[in-house]
């Protein structure tokens, strides 16, 4: 046999994610980009994504765990790697099928899955009808099922954001959970020639009540353009929307390579929404720091709040502040804080997160 060839051969690295590839979720395409030039790659989803974009990855989707097994076989897989905790028991099954080694990463929004206490009898017996498959395909999580997901024998790691690792102690070993922190190509991203005038926001703007649709007050006193990405759709839903304000301009997701050219065209990112895992630690404020823009949040979390401010940006309290720190924007100081920030978020974390849990890609 020649060893030289051996230690050459690639990892096959099968990722299993919800609906790829989809232009909101930059998070996965960044691992699957990551991961193809270094090892050979098939992302199998489970439905198709409502806002798709190129990639030269291999990809496909199944219906059923059978349709999943099939084309794993095919692949021969090294390793699992298994996005959003309702696919666990896809990822199980098929470890435990091929006797190979699986890991999940677990989206922030995924905590709002494990609803404690006993189930009624009615959600048992659907349970017990429907079968494992059709709930993790329904994106539903069955307590029972992570229960054995957590005891596999094949199961090395879970990465939650560190902000969650004690709500999901409760249902995996301490051993297994760890910290996974955002990252981005950041030479990709970062340019730190003059900014635009403009201003994107990510999140709500509109306030939904009695059938009706209003848009909310900071958004008149902002003396600029602002462009608006509501929702992930191939076209703009919100077209007829009445009343919307004439410097809003309503955009559609881009994919992932036209967004650091998007970037440069803004001054200041302002991030919209409440709750306090609404969001996780969001690859897209890394984004918008390595490119000069500002950002600008709500008070979320102390990480989420030290994540943007150690970049430069700015954390409010009420919506009526967004005015004031826009006129801040683009202070010299804080572009070079966001610079140096994102810039410690490159691919080397993700690398050494797969290399602690014995995945040298090379």
């Amino acid at each position: 046999m020649n060893l030289d060839k051996v230690f050459l051969m690639k990892k096959r690295i099968l990722v299993i994610a919800r609906s790829y590839p989809n232009v909101s979720h930059s998070y996965i395409d960044n691992d699957v980009r990551f991961l193809d030039e270094r090892a050979d790659v098939l992302v199998l989803s489970r439905k198709q994504p409502t806002a798709p974009y190129y990639s030269a990855v291999e990809f496909n989707y199944f219906d059923n765990l059978n349709q999943l097994e099939l084309q794993a076989r095919l692949f021969k897989p090294d390793m699992i790697i298994c996005w959003m905790l309702p696919h666990h028991f896809y990822a199980r099954q098929i470890a435990e099928s091929l006797n190979i080694p699986f890991i999940l990463k677990l989206h922030t929004p995924d905590v709002f899955r494990l609803i404690k206490g006993p189930a009624s009898i009615k959600q048992e017996i659907k349970a017990f009808m429907s079968g494992e498959d059709v709930l993790s395909g329904s994106y539903k999580v069955l307590m029972s099922s992570l229960k054995r997901t957590a005891q596999s024998k094949w199961l090395k790691g879970v990465f939650c954001i560190p902000a969650l690792q004690q709500s999901f102690a409760e249902y995996f070993p301490k051993g297994l959970l760890r910290n996974m922190q955002p990252w981005i190509d950041f030479e990709t991203f970062h340019n730190d020639s003059p900014n635009g005038d403009n201003v994107l926001v990510l999140g709500s703007l509109v306030n939904r009540r009695e059938n009706q649709v209003t848009f909310s007050n900071f958004i008149n006193q902002i003396d600029a353009q602002v462009d608006w990405i509501p929702v992930p759709t191939p076209g703009c839903l919100w077209l007829d929307v009445p009343g919307i304000p004439d410097n809003v301009h309503i955009r559609k997701f881009l994919p992932p390579t036209q967004m650091p050219a998007l970037y440069k065209t803004y001054k200041a990112m302002l991030v919209i929404g409440a709750g306090e895992f609404g969001r996780g630690l969001p690859m897209s404020v890394l984004e918008a720091q390595a490119a000069g823009v500002t950002v600008i949040a709500p008070s979320l979390r102390p990480d989420f709040d030290a994540f943007v401010t150690a970049g430069g940006g700015f954390i409010f309290q009420s919506e009526s502040e967004i005015p004031g720190l826009l006129a801040r924007a683009q202070e010299p100081a804080r572009r070079n804080m966001g610079f140096e920030h994102a810039a410690q978020y490159g691919p080397e974390s993700f690398s050494r997160a797969l290399a602690s849990l014995g995945l040298e890609l090379g």
